[in-house]
């Protein structure tokens, strides 16, 4: 018995077990064949003949299938043609199927091709659009003023990406930052000591979250459960209240995860400088615009489990006074590091050591003046002084937000 008589007699016995159901098969056409090796194109003639409705295919659809369908409906049976080939159909009104490929560049496209709109709700178009496959690209645009994406593919293309966007603009978490910097002179150092860790279990989550640096209120406000930082900050609001240490700032910050922030508080002073002009002997002013005070870069990243990677880079900076050129002079105190920790656990950044030299004279009035003998009734007087500054930081994820 050749194949083709086989292929016709399996094809019968697949027409009679649908006998059956002829009502049926009237109101939602079924497919039954068995295809081996077959040209696509011939398959879909035999679907068409055996349905009863016309199936018009685009020239550029090519390939061979192999394929069973029993009582497989009509739409289902030509998605497990197309789909696997990246062709696509789509019933018009004339009461026939069109199959081709949803390409860009082919005529039919326009026609084959579905558009969906989607507004993001958390990301930028443009980064969700950069995340989105390389395969998708021909297939969206991004617009950043109103921050949608416009997905023009075939009906299954266009749902699987509006999937994929779905998936990628997910809420972002937030990180809340509260930061504690002072300056500490040497006695203030001697009296809180070199060593003031401790153990890193503790957190302020279940706490109020809140640093608020008040002679009264610096302890209950910071509300923690344990004695871990207490003693700690009990000696430094005593140091505060006796001169020895000085409060910089008490900023709280928020930002999204992997999203710099920054945070600068000080003054911006501006200097009129006198300079030569290097055409001639003429003297020309120029502005010089000079920030001191405290400056905080902050990157958190969040992990799954919740752990904050935090970079952080301080800056604490002053003038000291002019040079001979008339430009200020800038003292700065910087750090950089990364440090992991917990959310809600509290660390402190220290080792920004600054020392300044004085030189002050004492003298007795007009017998102080006089030349040789006025040393007598002078009293000259050199100290060397060290302030450091201490930042404590607690990193806190608050929740998410929008980018």
């Amino acid at each position: 018995m050749s194949k083709g008589t086989e292929r016709l007699i399996a094809i019968v016995v697949l027409v009679m077990l649908g006998l059956s159901s002829t009502l049926a098969v009237a109101e939602a056409p079924l497919v039954s064949n068995i295809f081996q090796e077959t040209y696509i194109i011939d398959a879909l003639n035999d679907i068409s003949v055996q349905t009863g409705i016309p199936i018009v295919v685009d020239s550029s659809v090519s390939g061979f299938i192999s394929a069973e369908f029993i009582d497989v409906p009509l739409e289902q049976a030509l998605a497990r043609i197309c789909v696997p080939y990246g062709y696509t159909f789509k019933y018009m009104d004339d009461e026939y199927y069109l199959i081709g490929p949803a390409e860009p560049k082919t005529p039919t496209f326009p026609i084959l091709s579905e558009t969906g709109v989607v507004k993001m709700k958390h990301l930028k178009a443009d980064t969700v659009s950069k995340l989105l496959s390389d395969a998708y690209k021909p297939y969206i645009k991004a617009d950043g003023e109103t921050n949608t994406i416009t997905v023009t593919a075939s009906p299954q293309f266009v749902e699987r990406i509006l999937k994929d966007i779905s998936e990628i603009d997910a809420p972002i978490r937030q990180v809340m930052l509260e930061v504690l910097v002072t300056e500490l002179s040497t006695n203030a150092r001697k009296a809180l000591g070199t060593d003031w860790q401790w153990d890193m279990k503790e957190s302020t989550k279940e706490a109020s979250g809140i640093i608020g640096f008040a002679a009264s209120t610096l302890v209950s406000t910071l509300g923690f459960t344990s004695n871990g930082t207490r003693p700690f900050l009990m000696s430094l609001k005593a140091l505060v209240e006796k001169g020895e240490a000085r409060v910089h700032a008490n900023p709280k910050i928020v930002t999204l995860d992997g999203k710099p922030a920054e945070v600068f508080l000080g003054d911006e002073q501006t200097y009129i400088v006198l300079t030569d002009s290097d055409q001639g002997s003429t003297v020309t002013r120029q502005r010089v615009i000079v920030k001191t005070g405290v400056n905080l870069k902050f990157l958190p990243y969040i992990s799954p489990d919740g752990e904050i990677t935090l970079t952080i880079e301080p800056e604490v900076s002053s003038t000291t006074g002019l040079n001979r050129d008339g430009f200020p002079i800038v003292s700065s105190r910087k750090a950089s590091t990364t440090i992991r920790v917990r959310d809600g656990e509290t660390f402190i950044l220290g080792g920004l050591i600054h020392q300044s030299e004085t030189n002050s004279v004492g003298r007795v009035p007009i017998l102080g003046d006089l030349p040789l003998l006025g040393k007598l009734f002078r009293s000259e007087r050199f100290e060397i002084a060290e302030t450091e500054v201490v930042i404590m930081v607690t990193p806190v994820i608050i929740g998410e937000g929008v980018e």
